[in-house]
């Protein structure tokens, strides 16, 4: 009874969603021909530029993604509401939450599709004080340079362990949107869908730092895919490179 008045909740949500990115965003999406038939097990990797990211993904993609958030950011009334409508997994940035860690495997096992920011967070600017295990305060609606940033290794792993097929995702103009809505102004966003790839293996003959590094290179492989459906000027670190597609 309970899930059904859960599923019911979040199609009432996705369609209030839907009436207010008309009203605010001017959304136009690309390469659906990449979206899967049939999305199990899925991750769904994209760019974290804003606090809209993922209601955006949740209402314009064909299936609604439970999230892997900021466990900090269920501070504010109306995100916790969307944790549990959308059965987001808040999760203890810069230190290993295993409890988060198994409810994504859960999760993904049990058919739902899991949307994960690679990048860690919206501001590049506090990832040190993440990586110390600090808790990050400040209201950040939206990053200050739209430009990607290196993503953690968690992403990866999770891939590996669960044999999951991976869609990378960009979306391209949401840090723009709250300043917008200030001036009530609709703001332009494109989601581009990349080809889905995976899955991911690792040699299990790796051990210690050279597993670490390969973990390393398949995130950062990861990321590419998301780098590659960006204008090169906000590529960041990937700017500059000749970009491996999967």
């Amino acid at each position: 009874m309970r899930k059904r008045f859960m599923l019911f909740t979040r199609q009432i949500a996705i369609a209030v969603g839907w009436v207010i990115s008309k009203v605010l965003l001017d959304v136009k999406v690309t390469g659906v021909e990449n979206l899967p038939r049939n999305p199990h097990p899925l991750i769904v990797i994209a760019n974290h530029f804003s606090w809209f990211d993922a209601p955006i993904l949740a209402v314009h993609l064909p299936f609604a993604p439970a999230f892997i958030v900021a466990t900090e950011s269920q501070r504010y009334w109306w995100f916790r509401s969307f944790v549990k409508v959308f059965n987001a997994i808040p999760i203890w940035r810069g230190q290993v939450d295993r409890e988060a860690f198994r409810r994504s495997m859960t999760a993904l096992k049990e058919g739902y599709v899991l949307g994960i920011f690679p990048e860690g967070g919206m501001d590049p600017d506090f990832a040190e004080a993440v990586a110390r295990g600090e808790t990050v305060n400040r209201y950040i609606p939206g990053r200050r340079i739209p430009v990607l940033a290196r993503p953690k290794s968690g992403t990866a792993l999770l891939a590996i362990q669960t044999g999951s097929n991976i869609l990378p995702v960009a979306l391209i103009g949401t840090e723009r949107v709250y300043a917008n809505m200030l001036k009530l102004r609709r703001t332009p966003v494109t989601i581009r869908v990349g080809r889905p790839f995976g899955p991911l293996q690792i040699d299990p003959a790796l051990r210690g730092r050279a597993r670490r590094q390969r973990l390393d290179e398949l995130s950062d492989l990861m990321m590419q895919q998301i780098a590659v459906l960006f204008p090169p000027e906000n590529r960041g670190p990937y700017r500059n490179m000749e970009l491996t597609t999967l």
